[in-house]
């Protein structure tokens, strides 16, 4: 058989692609050591801001599995869970974590009780606003949010999780 022909053999018998999983996502081991500690760190603010109202130290407080774009963190008044970005998992960020729980510690100590305008509620309304004000570095929070820090702390993660995924992939190789 001549080159043509053989070439001709190869490209009809080409070994099947293999599609490349994404690999799943896994919660790096300091998360674990932080998870704790964002848990501590409930359980003072509560103790601090909050000492009469023991509901709130029954809430669970966990990092997002998922990437965040918009949300730092959420309050889940009926699972009574709270769940913080995983972008703030970096120590140049976890100064804002007081700040962040105390904010979503006011949902929860206010609960289903928020005020109405209307048919909806104000999550955000007076009676929150109020409350939230007790705390010294939710001005600096705001501020830090609204000058484009928590984008960076975005923009920050995913180059962080890029560069160890590379890493990786470098290592099987």
């Amino acid at each position: 058989m001549g080159f043509f022909q053989l070439s001709f053999l190869e490209s009809l018998f080409k070994p099947r692609q293999i599609k490349r999983r994404k690999a799943p996502t896994r919660t790096p081991p300091q998360a674990y050591a932080c998870a704790a500690s964002l848990a501590e760190l409930w359980q003072r603010l509560a103790h601090e801001y909050f000492p009469g109202q023991s509901e709130i130290l029954l809430y669970k407080i966990s990092w997002s599995r998922r990437r965040q774009k918009r949300t730092l963190a959420s309050c889940n008044i009926r699972q009574q869970r709270v769940v913080v970005a995983q972008e703030l998992n970096h120590e140049e960020h976890f100064r804002w974590l007081p700040a962040l729980l105390y904010h979503e510690m006011c949902h929860a100590a206010i609960g289903m009780a928020v005020q109405r305008g209307g048919s909806k509620r104000l999550w955000h309304g007076a009676q929150f606003r109020a409350l939230e004000r007790r705390h010294p570095e939710i001005h600096a929070l705001d501020i830090w949010i609204k000058s484009g820090g928590w984008q960076k702390a975005i923009r920050s993660a995913r180059a962080r999780s890029t560069a160890a995924t590379r890493l990786r992939n470098t290592q099987k190789r």
